[in-house]
């Protein structure tokens, strides 16, 4: 999916940018917290940010992973006076913050930046029903085979073998991700290694039988086209 500063013209990027408040963030810091006062938007200048959902039991589910250009806290926004989810840095970043009032007014100023947030929210809550749906209807094995699915679509580059990933992929960043138990993943992760549908060396994957995991979704029926982390 486009980041949403990249579909903005240079006016209408600076004059965000303008009204926003600059800030460094270090690996492993809490942006916002779920049930937090939603009182901004962000933008991301650099780095990467983890929205998640708390499950309990010190279970968490991935809703979205956004990257430079990109923006986040939207949820609580435009929908709500709390935040329904939580924001974590998960590599360094600088942040550009803008309240909530100044984003509604700059938006009612200008029409088509509201187009442009309106489209990729839109797109967002599609991406994000799609990886629900991989995550819960179709049990553990299919859930994660949708994570090795979105890393190949993000990561993935195809050669004779298979499709390579040029990203790592830990077991306990896949449990973060949907939910399960790590020992859930390393089972389901070790029967694929002995079925020959992936290989690795270290922490980077080599996937032999992208069907596999497609058939175990029903890739064939879906529409989404943002399929990613």
């Amino acid at each position: 999916m486009e980041p949403l500063l990249n579909r903005l013209d240079k006016n209408t990027y600076e004059k965000l940018m303008m009204n926003s408040f600059r800030k460094e963030y270090m690996k492993n810091t809490i942006v916002f917290s779920e049930g937090t006062p939603a009182e901004a938007l962000y933008f991301i200048k650099s780095g990467t940010v983890r929205i998640y959902k708390g499950m309990g039991a010190d279970k968490e589910i991935t809703i979205f992973t956004r990257k430079e250009n990109d923006c986040f806290g939207e949820i609580g926004i435009f929908s709500g006076t709390k935040y329904s989810n939580t924001a974590i840095v998960t590599q360094d970043a600088i942040l550009y913050r803008i309240t909530k009032a100044k984003a509604e007014e700059l938006i009612k100023q200008d029409g088509s930046l509201g187009l442009h947030f309106t489209r990729w929210v839109a797109e967002s809550l599609e991406a994000s029903k799609a990886k629900i749906r991989d995550y819960i209807a179709f049990g553990s094995e299919a859930a994660i085979a949708s994570v090795f699915i979105r890393y190949s679509n993000m990561y993935g580059i195809v050669t004779k073998k298979g499709i390579r990933i040029t990203e790592p992929i830990r077991v306990r960043d896949i449990s973060k991700h949907i939910g399960i138990s790590r020992e859930t993943v390393s089972r389901v992760v070790n029967k694929w290694k002995e079925q020959g549908i992936i290989i690795n060396d270290n922490k980077f994957y080599l996937i032999k039988d992208i069907n596999y995991f497609r058939k175990l979704l029903l890739c064939e029926n879906c529409g989404v086209e943002n399929c990613v982390l």
